[in-house]
């Protein structure tokens, strides 16, 4: 027979150890778009999908608009630890490695698949592994597909290079996405996401740009209501988490929390398809027009950004030669 202090001890055990196997991890992400921003519904939707699928064990408590910073402040702070993770544009990894800044680079890319092909190349997938590895930033998906960037602007739609020469454009506190405004011959006046609608009704910039699917959503369109299909940029989101959080759950939730991100993704894709044809039909009846950037001229800006090349790559934030090796992946 056991003693009784035996059973406690063995009650104890066992308590402890359903203690352990009940443990749930809360992880705080952030983003920097407004709730109705497809973006947002999509990361609450990953959220969702994480804690259903992990029945609990990781809690993702997710923070729209900006509530816990900009872009770059939001990275940085997974890079210390100080934040689990982020859910915005796959350039803000350029605020680590510089190098990411590529996919900012204006008309770079010819196409969706000539940027996919990029995406999905090696020269992509080092700078993954340096995020990674040397600033504890895992990227768990990139297939969060947005619209092409296109032109704002307030009292014209955009025709030549010519037509943009000296504008002050909006622009991120990217570094890249500076050097790019520059090279197709704008005065590039950084302006945190958050704060870009004032600015823009303030007249602190005469131009931005913006992926398609968040006119809409910014309603940058009510202050620069002509909409310039340049395909300036294929941009996407990424799903960002501190790789030290990522390491501190099993190996079975590490992988349900990839494939939810990637999910997540899909979803955020179909958000966009759904809501692209009546966005644009709400815009346009409110006066909004779009015009086409003709391929002939969209040849024209990558042109003057072929000219600033040697800068880009003298100040870092292009490695040399890649600029070659991109185009031989059209």
């Amino acid at each position: 027979m056991f003693s009784k202090g035996f059973s406690l001890s063995l009650v104890s055990v066992l308590g402890l150890g359903a203690s352990v196997a009940q443990a749930q991890t809360t992880w705080t992400f952030g983003g920097i778009n407004p709730p109705n921003a497809p973006v947002t519904i999509a990361s609450k939707k990953f959220a969702e999908l994480v804690g259903e699928r992990t029945e609990g064990r990781v809690t993702i408590d997710f923070y729209e608009g900006s509530q816990l910073g900009n872009g770059p402040a939001q990275i940085e702070a997974m890079a210390m630890g100080a934040q689990e993770g982020y859910i915005s544009s796959g350039s803000n990894a350029s605020n680590l490695v510089k190098e990411f800044g590529v996919v900012d680079i204006p008309f770079v890319f010819e196409s969706q698949d000539h940027f996919l092909k990029f995406m999905q190349s090696d020269l992509a997938q080092g700078l993954k592994d340096e995020l990674r590895d040397d600033y504890n930033v895992r990227i768990l998906a990139t297939n969060w597909f947005r619209l092409p960037r296109v032109f704002l602007t307030k009292e014209s739609c955009v025709t030549s290079p010519a037509d943009i020469e000296g504008k002050r454009a909006r622009s991120p506190n990217l570094p890249m996405f500076v050097a790019g405004w520059e090279s197709i011959g704008t005065v590039p006046v950084t302006m945190a996401y958050g704060e870009t609608y004032m600015g823009l009704s303030q007249g602190v910039a005469d131009m931005a740009e913006s992926a398609g699917e968040q006119i809409y959503s910014s309603k940058f369109y009510e202050v620069l209501p002509y909409v310039t299909e340049a395909q300036m940029m294929y941009p996407q989101n990424s799903v960002y988490v501190a790789e030290s959080a990522f390491q501190s759950i099993s190996e079975e939730d590490q992988a349900i929390v990839i494939q939810a991100a990637e999910d997540a993704g899909d979803y955020f894709v179909e958000l966009v398809t759904a809501e692209t044809a009546p966005n644009k039909a709400a815009m346009e009846a409110e006066g909004v027009t779009f015009c086409d950037l003709p391929a002939d001229v969209r040849a024209e800006f990558s042109a003057k950004v072929s000219e600033s090349v040697p800068e880009f790559e003298a100040e870092g934030l292009l490695p040399e030669g890649w600029w070659a090796e991109i185009q031989a992946m059209k």
